[in-house]
């Protein structure tokens, strides 16, 4: 039975998007003709998946490999030499190891590294210029690739060359690891009613659009609603801290929960009115699927891969524009209930055309065919 690597070492204990995915293929991948080794870092694959990968013979092996940098490059270089026993390998984040020489599938999710090096902290432009050397390498050594979205594949042949196009293939994400943490919750007691953002505080999730719009509509908001951020908000400035302060100074209107447990999480879309999902570019999406399965109605940017992915599904609006963010969150507090149910309807129905299992099955094609 052949052999596969399944790089694993860019899942983290706090579940990422990234991680998110790596642990969603790896539970549906098909294991009966294939011998499967997944690697990862110590004490950073969630315990209920390593159980799960382990009753479908999967092999766990834990390795000091860092997540990304040239340390990573050293270290994997490494583990391949002392490990000459592979046929092919999967590689399911953008950090591909350049010392990799067996056939492998590569999949790239975004390229926010080119569009924000500056969300890359101290020497931003430096690390951007290693993340593009990384994925281009990968490009290049791998037999297959994946992205993530049509977005995604194209801004990859305009950044790397339209010699990869018969390389790279889209292969959308999926929903089902939601259902893990769709338990019941009481309504949170902060607003009667609320908008809910879900995501990080970086540059490109564009909560500065989204504090600007709530700024010039704030009047036409209903006194008993109001717009709950969750997620990490260690990169929100001192200055986007003092607008929400000056915002709530009157009457409070956005509430800041940072990192919640999945319980919370699921609680607070269970209550939410609507999701509303400013991002400037994503490489797929996955808050549109999570308003989806929530039967939440959506307010959604315009632009990257977010209007594929929600297709008929969504209220858009210009994330460049805080004017027409602030429109299209005034008319949709004013919508009809019937409205509102369609929106819902369209999203149930979207939600079809996405699944774990189906992302699965398509890699199973594509790693078959590397073995054979």
């Amino acid at each position: 039975m052949k052999r596969v690597l399944i790089d694993g070492t860019t899942i983290s204990k706090k579940i990422d998007g990234l991680s998110q995915y790596i642990l969603n293929v790896v539970k549906y991948i098909d294991t009966a003709n294939i011998d499967y080794t997944l690697i990862v870092r110590p004490d950073q694959c969630p315990e209920e998946y390593l159980d799960i990968f382990k009753s479908k013979g999967i092999d766990i092996e834990e390795v000091m490999i860092p997540s990304i940098g040239p340390l990573r490059e050293y270290r994997f270089r490494k583990y391949l030499r002392e490990h000459q026993i592979y046929d092919a390998a999967f590689v399911p984040s953008n950090q591909f190891p350049v010392s990799l020489t067996i056939p492998s599938l590569y999949t790239v999710h975004d390229i926010i590294y080119e569009q924000y090096p500056e969300q890359l902290g101290k020497m931003g432009w430096l690390k951007s210029k290693f993340l593009h050397w990384n994925v281009s390498s990968g490009m290049q050594l791998s037999k297959k690739v994946i992205a993530v979205s049509n977005y995604t594949r194209q801004e990859l042949l305009r950044i790397h060359g339209k010699k990869f196009q018969d390389k790279i293939s889209v292969v959308y994400e999926g929903w089902e690891h939601l259902q893990q943490r769709h338990t019941h919750m009481p309504k949170c007691s902060i607003f009667d009613r609320y908008l809910l953002y879900v995501g990080s505080s970086r540059g490109h999730k564009n909560l500065n659009g989204l504090m600007a719009a709530i700024q010039l509509c704030k009047e036409q908001i209903p006194s008993d609603m109001g717009l709950i951020i969750v997620g990490n908000n260690s990169m929100l400035s001192s200055q986007q801290l003092h607008l929400i302060e000056k915002l709530n100074s009157q009457r409070k209107i956005i509430h800041l929960t940072g990192w919640i447990s999945n319980d919370e999480l699921s609680g607070y879309f269970q209550h939410a009115e609507g999701l509303i999902f400013p991002s400037l570019c994503e490489g797929f999406g996955i808050p549109v699927l999570e308003a989806y399965y929530y039967q939440l109605p959506l307010l959604l940017s315009n632009c990257s891969s977010l209007p594929e992915v929600a297709g008929d599904a969504a209220i858009y609006f210009n994330p460049l524009s805080p004017d027409d963010m602030a429109d299209k969150i005034v008319s949709f507090i004013n919508m009809e209930s019937g409205e509102k149910k369609k929106l819902i309807a369209l999203g149930s129905n979207r939600l079809l055309n996405f699944s774990w299992k189906i992302t699965a099955k398509e890699i199973d094609k594509m790693i078959v065919e590397l073995v054979n």
